[in-house]
Protein backbone atom coordinates (compact mmCIF):
# COMPACT_ATOMS: atom_id res chain seq x y z
CA UNK A 1 0.00 0.00 0.00
CA UNK A 2 2.94 2.70 0.99
CA UNK A 3 4.29 1.93 -2.48
CA UNK A 4 1.36 2.57 -4.09
CA UNK A 5 0.70 5.99 -1.92
CA UNK A 6 4.67 6.76 -2.71
CA UNK A 7 3.98 6.70 -6.52
CA UNK A 8 1.01 9.58 -6.24
CA UNK A 9 2.66 13.04 -7.10
CA UNK A 10 1.03 16.22 -5.41
CA UNK A 11 -0.77 16.92 -7.88
CA UNK A 12 -2.84 13.39 -8.16
CA UNK A 13 -3.23 14.03 -4.12
CA UNK A 14 -4.27 17.54 -4.28
CA UNK A 15 -6.78 16.56 -7.02
CA UNK A 16 -8.12 13.08 -6.38
CA UNK A 17 -7.14 12.29 -3.14
CA UNK A 18 -7.96 14.97 -0.82
CA UNK A 19 -11.17 16.27 -2.82
CA UNK A 20 -12.10 12.28 -3.21
CA UNK A 21 -11.64 12.09 0.85
CA UNK A 22 -13.31 15.30 1.74
CA UNK A 23 -16.67 14.01 -0.21
CA UNK A 24 -17.06 10.74 1.10
CA UNK A 25 -16.65 11.90 4.45
CA UNK A 26 -19.20 14.83 4.26
CA UNK A 27 -21.72 12.14 2.08
CA UNK A 28 -21.31 10.13 5.15
CA UNK A 29 -21.77 13.21 8.03
CA UNK A 30 -24.20 15.19 5.79
CA UNK A 31 -26.34 12.60 3.96
CA UNK A 32 -25.83 9.47 6.26
CA UNK A 33 -24.37 7.53 3.21
CA UNK A 34 -22.33 4.71 3.86
CA UNK A 35 -19.83 3.51 1.27
CA UNK A 36 -19.32 0.02 1.65
CA UNK A 37 -15.13 0.13 3.02
CA UNK A 38 -13.46 -1.95 5.31
CA UNK A 39 -9.93 -1.24 5.55
CA UNK A 40 -7.21 1.59 4.36
CA UNK A 41 -6.61 0.24 1.24
CA UNK A 42 -10.14 0.55 0.35
CA UNK A 43 -10.68 3.67 1.82
CA UNK A 44 -8.02 5.37 -0.52
CA UNK A 45 -9.38 3.64 -3.62
CA UNK A 46 -12.62 5.01 -3.26
CA UNK A 47 -11.12 8.75 -1.68
CA UNK A 48 -8.95 8.51 -5.12
CA UNK A 49 -11.26 7.65 -7.56
CA UNK A 50 -14.17 9.71 -5.95
CA UNK A 51 -11.61 12.71 -6.22
CA UNK A 52 -11.19 11.48 -10.11
CA UNK A 53 -14.85 11.48 -11.03
CA UNK A 54 -14.76 14.89 -9.12
CA UNK A 55 -11.43 15.83 -10.77
CA UNK A 56 -13.12 14.59 -14.57
CA UNK A 57 -16.48 16.69 -13.94
CA UNK A 58 -14.40 19.89 -12.83
CA UNK A 59 -12.35 19.65 -16.55
CA UNK A 60 -15.33 18.58 -18.18
CA UNK A 61 -18.63 20.35 -16.98
CA UNK A 62 -17.81 23.07 -14.42
CA UNK A 63 -14.70 24.91 -16.01
CA UNK A 64 -16.12 25.04 -19.80
CA UNK A 65 -19.38 26.45 -18.11
CA UNK A 66 -17.45 29.15 -16.19
CA UNK A 67 -15.46 30.02 -19.35
CA UNK A 68 -18.63 29.94 -21.13
CA UNK A 69 -20.13 32.41 -18.60
CA UNK A 70 -17.15 34.60 -19.10
CA UNK A 71 -16.38 34.07 -15.00
CA UNK A 72 -12.99 32.99 -15.87
CA UNK A 73 -10.50 33.51 -18.77
CA UNK A 74 -7.41 31.17 -19.36
CA UNK A 75 -4.32 31.93 -20.89
CA UNK A 76 -3.78 30.33 -24.81
CA UNK A 77 -2.14 26.45 -23.87
CA UNK A 78 1.26 27.89 -26.04
CA UNK A 79 1.58 30.80 -24.22
CA UNK A 80 1.08 28.94 -20.62
CA UNK A 81 4.01 26.46 -22.25
CA UNK A 82 5.99 29.15 -22.67
CA UNK A 83 5.69 31.23 -19.77
CA UNK A 84 6.70 28.08 -17.69
CA UNK A 85 9.79 28.32 -18.99
CA UNK A 86 10.62 31.62 -17.99
CA UNK A 87 8.78 31.49 -14.17
CA UNK A 88 8.38 27.54 -12.79
CA UNK A 89 6.09 28.82 -10.05
CA UNK A 90 3.16 28.87 -12.74
CA UNK A 91 2.99 25.26 -12.81
CA UNK A 92 2.65 25.48 -8.85
CA UNK A 93 -0.15 27.60 -9.05
CA UNK A 94 -1.67 25.84 -11.85
CA UNK A 95 -1.81 22.79 -10.06
CA UNK A 96 -3.17 25.01 -7.23
CA UNK A 97 -5.95 26.42 -8.92
CA UNK A 98 -6.77 22.75 -10.66
CA UNK A 99 -6.90 21.65 -6.81
CA UNK A 100 -9.38 24.35 -6.05
CA UNK A 101 -11.87 23.89 -8.91
CA UNK A 102 -11.61 20.16 -7.71
CA UNK A 103 -13.03 21.49 -4.58
CA UNK A 104 -15.47 23.73 -6.36
CA UNK A 105 -16.53 20.49 -7.71
CA UNK A 106 -16.79 18.52 -4.92
CA UNK A 107 -19.64 20.98 -3.45
CA UNK A 108 -21.62 21.02 -6.23
CA UNK A 109 -21.44 17.19 -6.51
CA UNK A 110 -22.70 17.67 -3.04
CA UNK A 111 -25.56 19.80 -3.94
CA UNK A 112 -26.62 17.09 -6.72
CA UNK A 113 -26.27 14.12 -3.99
CA UNK A 114 -28.78 15.66 -2.29
CA UNK A 115 -31.20 16.16 -4.95
CA UNK A 116 -30.65 12.69 -5.75
CA UNK A 117 -30.72 11.33 -2.64
CA UNK A 118 -34.52 12.96 -2.14
CA UNK A 119 -35.02 12.25 -5.89
CA UNK A 120 -33.81 8.31 -5.00
CA UNK A 121 -36.46 8.44 -1.62
CA UNK A 122 -39.62 9.95 -3.21
CA UNK A 123 -39.52 8.34 -6.83
CA UNK A 124 -40.05 4.76 -7.00
CA UNK A 125 -38.85 4.16 -10.99
CA UNK A 126 -35.77 6.10 -9.98
CA UNK A 127 -35.16 3.76 -6.58
CA UNK A 128 -34.96 1.05 -9.41
CA UNK A 129 -33.28 2.45 -12.17
CA UNK A 130 -30.35 4.95 -10.17
CA UNK A 131 -27.65 2.42 -10.55
CA UNK A 132 -27.99 2.23 -13.99
CA UNK A 133 -28.18 5.60 -14.48
CA UNK A 134 -25.04 6.41 -12.49
CA UNK A 135 -23.39 3.70 -14.82
CA UNK A 136 -24.15 5.21 -17.97
CA UNK A 137 -22.83 8.71 -16.66
CA UNK A 138 -20.13 7.74 -15.64
CA UNK A 139 -19.15 5.62 -18.66
CA UNK A 140 -20.24 8.77 -20.31
CA UNK A 141 -17.77 11.51 -18.68
CA UNK A 142 -14.56 8.63 -19.11
CA UNK A 143 -15.69 8.50 -22.46
CA UNK A 144 -15.24 12.76 -23.19
CA UNK A 145 -12.27 12.48 -20.33
CA UNK A 146 -10.19 10.12 -22.77
CA UNK A 147 -10.74 12.28 -25.75
CA UNK A 148 -9.99 15.31 -24.38
CA UNK A 149 -6.54 13.81 -22.57
CA UNK A 150 -6.08 12.53 -26.29
CA UNK A 151 -6.67 15.98 -27.70
CA UNK A 152 -4.32 17.69 -24.67
CA UNK A 153 -1.43 15.25 -25.87
CA UNK A 154 -1.96 15.70 -29.37
CA UNK A 155 -1.71 18.93 -29.14
CA UNK A 156 1.29 19.34 -26.97
CA UNK A 157 3.03 16.90 -29.41
CA UNK A 158 2.17 19.49 -32.11
CA UNK A 159 3.18 22.44 -30.30
CA UNK A 160 6.81 20.68 -29.32
CA UNK A 161 7.31 19.61 -32.86
CA UNK A 162 6.21 23.07 -34.27
CA UNK A 163 8.86 24.47 -32.29
CA UNK A 164 11.78 22.35 -32.79
CA UNK A 165 10.48 22.96 -36.65
CA UNK A 166 11.03 26.45 -35.88
CA UNK A 167 14.30 25.78 -34.45
CA UNK A 168 15.88 24.33 -37.24
CA UNK A 169 14.86 26.93 -39.48
CA UNK A 170 16.42 29.36 -37.49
Amino acid sequence: MNSIINKLDSYEIMTNLIPGAFFVIVIKIYYVLDLPMENLGEDLLVYYFCGLIINRIGSLIIKPFLKKIGFIHEAEYEEYLYAIKKDEKIDILSQTNNYFRSILSCFVLLLLVGICKFLVDNINWIKKCWKLGLLVGFTVLFLYAYRNQTNFVRRRVEIVNDQEKNNEMI
